[in-house]
């Protein structure tokens, strides 16, 4: 897995060139990432016993670059002071330079996916950044308001989970093998992923700030644990039929993390 990883990075570090002092945007992007996004997929399609190829590693590079857009864009909306433990670059420089970076980024994940000369992937990430910003407006109208269960989980799906569902339907285009389960698996993951940050004592008080109302304010405590458990059912089910190896058993890992 390491070094996969490293590869990635490496196709990060390529395509980010050193607009801000102290090559900074760069730094964000590669460093105290989780890469979770990667780490999924590159587990599910080895799981599913298929190679990784150099389409595959340009995808996942689009997908992190994408996520890292997302969060610079973010930190200008909720007005984020810290981000990965450091001062977020809409502070240190400006609200501005911020959304600028996030619109580098995603201008090179799209250079990105054009390796792949498949319209159909072009057509997924398209739909998902979309997606993203259509939940990020809803959400920021919804401030101060309590949004029903149904919002709370179309927020999830557009904000956070459609970028994982892209990803795996994408890489299990390239890899060849059912894209549906695939994209099923990948929202499910990222809604519980979602429910899990909702709990995350930096990610709460900034949505205590900006009056943004989460699963545990939504479906009380107890109810939102259950509910992430109840998809966490549903993903170990979609992974059921696949072989049993070591990815596998790091997917299930994945999902115990949740």
């Amino acid at each position: 897995m390491q070094g996969c990883l490293e590869k990635i990075n490496k196709i990060l570090s390529e395509n980010i060139e050193s607009l801000l002092p102290d090559n900074r945007l760069a730094k964000f992007v590669t460093s105290g990432s989780k890469f979770i996004r990667s780490r999924l997929a590159i587990n599910y399609i080895r799981a599913n016993e298929k190679e990784l190829n150099d389409n595959l590693y340009y995808l996942l590079s689009a997908g992190e670059l994408i996520h890292n857009a997302s969060l610079l864009h973010d930190d200008v909306i909720d007005s984020s002071e810290i981000r990965r433990g450091k001062s977020t670059i809409s502070c240190q420089y400006s609200p501005d330079v911020s959304v600028l970076c996030g619109d580098y980024l995603v201008s090179r994940a799209v250079e990105l996916l054009s390796k792949l000369q498949n319209s159909e992937i072009l057509n997924i990430f398209n739909k998902c950044v979309q997606s993203m910003t259509q939940a990020e407006i809803c959400q920021y109208f919804l401030r101060g308001k309590i949004p029903d269960k149904n919002t709370y989980i179309q927020i999830c799906k557009g904000k956070t989970a459609g970028l994982f569902s892209a990803i795996l339907e994408s890489s299990s285009i390239i890899s060849g093998i059912d894209k549906d389960i695939a994209s099923e698996f990948g929202q499910i993951y990222g809604i519980c992923y979602q429910i899990k940050n909702d709990f995350e004592d930096t990610s709460a008080n900034n949505d205590r700030k900006n009056q943004i109302f989460t699963a545990k304010d939504i479906f009380g405590i107890e109810n939102a644990k259950i509910l992430s458990d109840n998809y966490k059912e549903e993903l170990r089910g979609l992974i059921i039929t696949i072989p049993e190896n070591k990815y596998k058993v790091s997917l299930k890992g994945l999902i115990d993390e949740l």
